[in-house]
């Protein structure tokens, strides 16, 4: 029994590494900017977690700032059959290691930081036992950035039935980063207690689309210069 229990510890530990390497993806490169993008998330908590040899950062919620929101009207909420991560969803469900919180895909314009708005994030465990609460942010300057601002309430310092000005002095663990990501892969935001996996897609208007096409045609017609190699008695080479 203890040799199996600590098999199911490791093949939990390696579980997750395994889902992400599962993905594989190749942007293409694009020479139009997309004025959106499709990103999805998902968040799990750790079921047995564990200090790991690192200090948690904690805060208590009336610290705790959120940014400015996309309303209903700025972004559009992804069906389930448009989610790119249900096999790492589907994964992390199937294992006694991790439950998974939330998985949530939208499509959002694309603003530099002074005007990037936050995606609202909050969930509640089934059995109430975790709250994870926050905003998720892309910021497109330059590079492409990621920020998160998510907190989660432990099992015990929640209750049901409970209000949320009710849970102000409770101690929460944070999952704060800001962080330059590439479009097309697979990111994960670590934490001891909790941690999300989230992907960017950028999204093409028709007219976009349109654009990227004409462009690509341009560049498929420009005809190659040839390149005349001396031979090997040419006294170019001896020059």
């Amino acid at each position: 029994m203890y040799l199996k229990n600590k098999f199911r510890q490791a093949a939990g530990q390696w579980l997750l590494p395994c889902l992400l390497l599962s993905i594989v993806c190749s942007p293409p490169a694009l020479a139009v900017q997309p004025g959106s993008y499709d990103v999805e998330i998902i968040i799990f908590t750790y079921r047995h977690p564990g200090s790991g040899g690192e200090q948690l950062r904690m805060r208590s919620q009336e610290q705790t700032a959120s940014p400015g929101f996309y309303n209903s009207s700025q972004i559009r909420k992804l069906p389930v059959d448009a989610y790119r991560l249900n096999g790492i969803s589907n994964g992390l469900r199937q294992s006694s290691a991790y439950a998974v919180v939330l998985h949530r895909a939208w499509r959002q314009p694309a603003h530099n930081n002074a005007d990037a708005l936050g995606f609202p994030v909050h969930s509640v465990t089934e059995n109430g036992s975790i709250n994870v609460s926050g905003s998720v942010r892309l910021i497109r300057e330059r590079f492409l950035h990621l920020e998160t601002d998510l907190f989660m309430v432990p099992a015990g310092s929640r209750s049901a039935g409970m209000e949320p000005d009710s849970l102000q002095s409770s101690p929460v663990f944070e999952l704060r980063e800001k962080r330059r990501i590439k479009s097309n892969t697979v990111h994960y935001f670590d934490h001891p207690r909790f941690g999300m996996i989230a992907t960017v897609t950028p999204y093409y208007s028709p007219d976009e689309a349109q654009q990227l096409a004409e462009e690509n045609d341009r560049e498929e017609a420009v005809e190659e210069v040839p390149v005349t190699i001396p031979a090997q008695d040419d006294d170019q080479l001896t020059r």
